[in-house]
């Protein structure tokens, strides 16, 4: 990306962020995870810019900063969140500073009092850990570890809201299997399991055909 095109890219995030306002949207989440744009400028394995968006940790941050800066700018702060994914290997990200990049930009993102930090564990407790000391805003947790190939579990984000480590608990393919979650988790079960053979592609299996309980706590 030439800085002109890093310029337009800063506009456009700005610009989708005041449409989905406008179109009725009360807050809409930037992805900084998993392999995208905003990540790939974080990641030192991806970023091998030479120019004062690469190089040390604060070049690869800054691409990060100013997206959110020109969103919360468009939207306001208190409607604009990001999400990260610290340590993820998903889409060949291979971070190698995992520990700095994340308390660093933790700490470039304070000022601007954002809705929220969206946290993905990847076996990263610890750098959980210290991104929730350097933060003072809400914290969303996708908690991690998972148990084998099970996704995190109810008590996972239970234990991570009574330590204090989130302010909040996400639940991907727990959520996405139980469309009725909530009553599931009251329930203490049982939970639908995830096929992931549907995920990201197909047609409508895997997305709306999981059952939900029935008033007798039977799925139906």
């Amino acid at each position: 990306m030439t800085l002109a095109d890093i310029d337009q890219a800063i506009e456009d995030f700005a610009a989708a962020a005041r449409l989905a306002v406008e179109a009725g949207f009360d807050a809409v989440e930037l992805h900084g995870a998993s392999g995208y744009l905003i990540h790939q400028f974080l990641s030192d394995n991806t970023n091998r810019r030479t120019d004062a968006y690469g190089g040390s940790v604060a070049g690869r941050l800054r691409f990060a900063v100013e997206v959110v800066r020109a969103v919360a700018d468009a939207i306001g702060a208190e409607r604009t969140g990001l999400r990260i994914s610290p340590g993820i290997t998903y889409n060949g990200m291979n971070e190698g500073d995992t520990e700095v990049l994340y308390t660093e930009l933790a700490r470039a993102l304070a000022p601007y009092g954002l809705a929220y930090l969206h946290v993905s564990e990847n076996g990263t407790r610890e750098v959980t850990k210290i991104i929730r000391e350097e933060w003072d805003g809400p914290l969303i947790l996708n908690p991690h570890p998972w148990s084998g190939d099970e996704p995190a579990s109810p008590a996972d984000g239970a234990e991570a809201l009574r330590s204090g480590l989130a302010d909040a608990v996400s639940f991907g393919r727990l959520w996405l299997a139980n469309p009725d979650l909530p009553a599931r988790i009251a329930a203490d079960g049982p939970y639908n399991e995830a096929d992931p053979s549907t995920f990201y592609g197909g047609d409508h299996r895997g997305y709306t055909d999981y059952p939900v309980l029935s008033t007798e706590g039977e799925d139906r």
